[in-house]
């Protein structure tokens, strides 16, 4: 048996070079991902204020299967997943933040809506919840695009 060649090491790194640019290129999500992600959430919220017999299907709805199957489309229609979340220090500074800001806002509005009697708390705290994870989704994207094509 006659051993295989060598790659010419230029033309692997040419060809490393050509996967990550595609890579990057279906990075990012589809324009609906966040607004979406954010329209589960906002329901969520919203179902406190709606009627407490709602509240569960906030839950597995909203935050459960609601963003699975959002995440499961994006995957699908990108042909790669990576986590947006934590795949760069980049995008994991944005999720430092949002993550937090999402339950603090959680917090105040259930504070509003059950201990001050503020009917519609947590629908408006969904409502925020909704603008903050599109324009920190389209960041992470931004980020992630940045980071990626990055040279290490």
């Amino acid at each position: 048996m006659e051993p295989t060649p060598s790659p010419d090491p230029a033309e692997a790194l040419a060809r490393v070079e050509t996967a990550r640019a595609a890579t990057v290129g279906r990075a990012v999500s589809p324009w609906w991902y966040y607004p979406g992600t954010g329209l589960f959430l906002l329901y969520a919220f919203a179902t406190v204020s709606i009627d407490w017999d709602m509240i569960p299907f906030g839950v597995i709805i909203g935050i459960g299967l609601g963003p699975l199957l959002l995440t499961t489309l994006a995957r699908n229609a990108t042909g790669v997943w990576i986590d947006r979340f934590y795949a760069t220090p980049g995008t994991r500074r944005i999720s430092s933040w949002y993550g937090p800001a999402v339950v603090a806002l959680g917090v105040v509005g259930l504070l509003l809506e059950w201990v001050a009697d503020l009917r519609g708390a947590m629908a408006v705290a969904g409502a925020i919840v909704f603008v903050i994870t599109v324009l920190a989704g389209r960041r992470l994207d931004a980020v992630l695009v940045r980071d990626l094509s990055a040279r290490p």
